[in-house]
């Protein structure tokens, strides 16, 4: 299920100035973090799993157990419960910058995240931060509902605890992330705007393969847009509304891995385990 890194990429990467390993770790649903041992990141860390048939709130003791003692910026992707509903809990324990669309931030400021660590974007912002940047890149939900999802902005001022439907989408975001010498694509949702990713060639690319099929040639448009990524992560393939397991890759996932093996040969497909750091050079 893994394909192996040319002799094209690995030349080049000879000559390249070394860089400090980063460690990737899969949190759960579209979660990670990113560590550059200087600098923490996270994008989209959901650790509650609640029941989801009346108000829902964040697990404080769930969030204690899986969260960064610190980090530096949280991005989320969009604003469903299953990647935003633990984002502000988290920012308040680590003190790390909130970025995301108006939806995210109503949210965030609702649940007692201060303005000055709330970052809203539109898609198109480049953010400097010293030891990383982020890029904001518009993109698009997966095609929900037989493609009959419609996407829609949460109330301007939200009353928590919210619902399940009340976590609208928001608007979505695709996040270029640069730390420690990587650039790594985070892409929650399947679907995006090929134009948009145009130039953009992470050497690691965060990719979810849910629903891919209601989009047309979904997994070779991406990966050739992106330049062929020597390392593709799978993301948001796992049970979502239960507790995270490990369990072989179903086949929708084995089909994901067919697809990068055919479309981009040179690429390295890895389907993460749970909360088990992954060191990258």
């Amino acid at each position: 299920m893994r394909g192996t890194i040319g002799a094209v990429v690995l030349a080049a990467c000879a000559g390249a100035s070394p860089r400090p390993p980063l460690t990737l770790t899969y949190l759960g649903v579209a979660g990670w973090q990113i560590d550059s041992g200087a600098t923490t990141l996270l994008a989209d860390p959901y650790f509650s799993r609640p029941a989801l048939d009346g108000p829902i709130a964040s697990d404080a003791a769930a969030v204690a157990a899986r969260s960064p003692v610190r980090a530096a910026a949280i991005v989320v992707g969009h604003s469903h419960v299953d990647h935003l509903l633990d984002a502000p809990a988290v920012a308040k324990r680590t003190g790390a910058q909130l970025i995301g669309s108006e939806s995210t931030i109503r949210v965030a400021r609702a649940s007692g995240v201060p303005d000055d660590h709330l970052i809203t974007v539109k898609g198109g912002e480049d953010l400097e931060f010293g030891a990383f940047s982020i890029r904001a890149i518009p993109s698009l939900h997966s095609a929900l509902d037989g493609k009959h999802g419609f996407g829609r902005a949460i109330a301007e001022v939200p009353t928590l605890p919210m619902t399940f439907a009340q976590y609208e989408e928001g608007g979505t975001f695709a996040y270029l992330v640069r730390v420690g010498g990587h650039q790594i694509l985070v892409l929650d949702t399947a679907n995006f705007i090929e134009r948009e990713l145009e130039g953009v060639h992470p050497d690691i690319a965060i990719i979810a393969p849910g629903l891919r099929g209601e989009i047309h040639d979904y997994t070779c448009r991406l990966l050739h847009v992106l330049g062929d990524p020597p390392r593709v992560y799978a993301t948001h393939f796992d049970n979502w509304r239960g507790p995270p397991v490990d369990a072989p890759p179903d086949a929708d996932l084995q089909a994901f891995a067919r697809e990068v093996a055919r479309c981009s040969p040179a690429t390295t497909l890895v389907i993460p385990k749970h909360f088990a750091p992954m060191v990258v050079r």
